[in-house]
């Protein structure tokens, strides 16, 4: 009986400190980073949305002022230095309290390169997840001919998009337009997001995808992506309230 008691209660001294461990680990993990099923792509398919929050609150750099625009300009320009001297910024989408988006164009083409979050708080420069990291074929984690974030070595055998069926379906070429990918993403936010969203053809194509504006009483509220070879929908749901946007060609 006595040795039946102390096995009990060794069961019981794990399972507190399992629990205790969770609490101050693993909650607040699960908290940050939440997968959920949200939205389908154009051909009525299942599609895992990633839902990051990283939220960059006041209450987390105390008094730490929010750096100016012209300090995120000069931070974005240095952090596109690093691919030579064949990009520019475009637009600055300010947020109230969360990491600034900085979309980033090809000197040359005019094409979307890359999209950008930047700390409002502490400068820092980091590519967006979602779209910019998986669908990106130039730029992003896929990214081939030196450019991708990950460098040369994630060079790969061309027909490695194709057998990986992720991002690119098993034509190389785009099945989708512009127009018709305005269409698929504001039928996506009325039927998912809000009845009263609408999507404009204001935003970029990159490579693989296209970036919209969201908006609601025609002023914008938002963004999302479309896939132009599967048709996928991409909603940015890890940004706050948007206050404004500024224009490359404003000073």
């Amino acid at each position: 009986m006595r040795r039946d008691k102390i096995v009990w209660l060794m069961v019981l001294i794990v399972s507190s400190l399992l629990l205790i461990g969770y609490i101050v680990w693993g909650y607040p993990f699960s908290r940050n980073i939440n997968f959920s099923r949200y939205g389908t792509d154009y051909y009525g398919r299942g599609m895992m949305n990633r839902r990051f929050n990283p939220y960059n609150n006041r209450q987390n750099y105390g008094n730490k002022e929010k750096m100016s625009v012209d300090q995120i300009r000069n931070f974005v320009e240095n952090y596109i230095q690093g691919y030579g001297d064949s990009l520019e910024m475009s637009d600055i989408f300010v947020f109230k309290d969360t990491d600034y988006y900085v979309s980033v164009e090809e000197k040359d083409t005019g094409k979307g390169a890359m999209e950008l979050l930047v700390n409002l708080y502490t400068g820092d420069v980091y590519p967006e997840y979602g779209p910019n990291m998986m669908w990106n074929e130039r730029y992003g984690m896929h990214g081939g001919r030196g450019y991708g974030m990950m460098g040369p070595s994630m060079i790969r055998d061309p027909r490695w998009n194709n057998n990986n069926g992720y991002y690119r379906g098993t034509d190389d070429s785009k099945q989708i337009e512009r127009n018709e990918a305005v269409k698929i993403a504001d039928d996506y936010v009325k039927r998912n997001i809000e009845k009263d969203f609408t999507v404009s053809n204001e935003g970029h194509e990159f490579y693989g995808y296209y970036t919209f504006h969201v908006n609601k009483s025609d002023k914008p509220v938002g963004m999302l992506s479309v896939n132009y070879y599967t048709g996928d929908v991409w909603y940015h749901d890890w940004h706050g309230q948007l206050e404004k946007i500024i224009s490359h060609d404003e000073e």
